[in-house]
């Protein structure tokens, strides 16, 4: 490259019925800065190095926290709060199942080349091994725990379905019955209207307080 820029990589492959596909990763994406040293190119140098470290830290981190957060252990489920927390993680290990599994091979390639140049740390080549049980682990747990929170998740879809609807007609009926107060009419005058209004902002807090916890329930 001429000049300092970030690019994205597009990469194609002939599939068995003769249509280009991406690979899988693709798009890929790099950069370029006249402040990188020659050796970070090198496939074996300190890009790839920091990469590895990097990213066995980082999906480690992903797969402790999502284990505890998908556990139902010493968990109060009968709460729609925390009922809802479990089923995000429980969600997102089903969500970013191609993704984490791209990235943990990615990682083991990385570290069957850095093994192979006899650079390879002992530690991360046991990591990567561990990472790929413990995703596998993670993997049966969200499976398991799917299954324990589905009839909680459905009976709380229904309570919340017909919370909505009751609240769509008590805010019918407030509405109307809004119009019918003293504020709403020019005899009232501007100071008594004013202090009038102000019970209104707290009963629309209310409201809107009902709005953001049926949003989130749903």
């Amino acid at each position: 490259m001429d000049e300092e820029c970030e690019t994205k990589i597009d990469i194609f492959f002939e599939d068995d019925k003769g249509k280009m596909v991406p690979l899988r990763g693709s798009p890929y994406r790099s950069s370029f800065s006249g402040k990188s040293q020659a050796n970070v190119n090198n496939l074996t140098g300190p890009a790839m190095g920091k990469y590895i470290a990097n990213e066995l830290e980082a999906i480690h981190a992903f797969l402790g926290d999502t284990s505890k957060g998908a556990s139902t252990k010493e968990k109060n489920i009968q709460d729609v709060k925390t009922l809802i927390s479990v089923k995000d993680s429980v969600d997102s290990v089903f969500n970013l199942n191609d993704e984490i599994v791209l990235r943990l091979d990615c990682l083991d390639e990385s570290l069957r080349m850095f093994a192979e140049h006899q650079i390879a740390k002992d530690s991360q080549l046991k990591s990567i091994k561990k990472l790929f049980d413990e995703w596998t682990q993670l993997k049966k747990l969200a499976k398991d725990i799917r299954k324990e929170i589905s009839p909680l998740i459905n009976n709380e879809n229904e309570k919340t379905v017909t919370m909505i609807k009751k609240f769509e007609e008590d805010l019918k009926v407030y509405t109307t019955e809004l119009k019918k107060r003293d504020f709403y009419f020019y005899k009232t005058g501007v100071t008594d209207s004013k202090g009038k209004l102000g019970s209104v902002a707290d009963e629309l807090a209310v409201f809107d307080q009902k709005v953001t916890d049926y949003g989130y329930n749903a």
